[in-house]
Order: structure tokens, then C-alpha cells, then sequence
């Protein structure tokens, strides 16, 4: 059991990083080249979404140990 849950956490970081990791950075690359501003807060959000999905990834799989 401690080994599908060890799994499930990876995958679950590793989409989180790829999705919406790879997402605010793609926003703020657009948001320099194109001098857009919304796209820039985008950004912002999206990492700060990030961070936050990261906790509570750590949370959920922390009280299964």
C-alpha cells in the first residue's frame, strides 16, 4: 500500500510541475516577448497555484504515512 501511495504522490508532483509549472512559465515567455500584462499576473497566479497544489499534495500523503 505504502508503495501505490509513493507512486500516486510522484505522478501527482510531477503533473503539477509539468501542467502548471511548465504554464506560468510558458506566461511569463509570452508575457515579456509580447508585453502583455494580464499574462504576466497569469503567470503569477498560475505559480502561486503551483506552490499551493505542491502543499497540498504533501498534506493528503502525509497523513497516509
Amino acid at each position: 500500500m505504502k508503495r501505490i501511495n509513493y507512486l500516486i504522490q510522484k505522478t501527482l508532483i510531477f503533473l503539477n510541475i509539468i501542467l502548471f509549472g511548465l504554464g506560468s512559465f510558458l506566461c511569463f515567455i509570452v508575457a515579456v516577448i509580447d508585453m502583455q500584462d494580464r499574462l504576466l499576473i497569469s503567470g503569477i497566479l498560475l505559480l502561486l497555484l503551483t506552490f499551493a497544489n505542491q502543499k497540498i499534495i504533501y498534506y493528503i500523503f502525509k497523513n497516509n504515512d
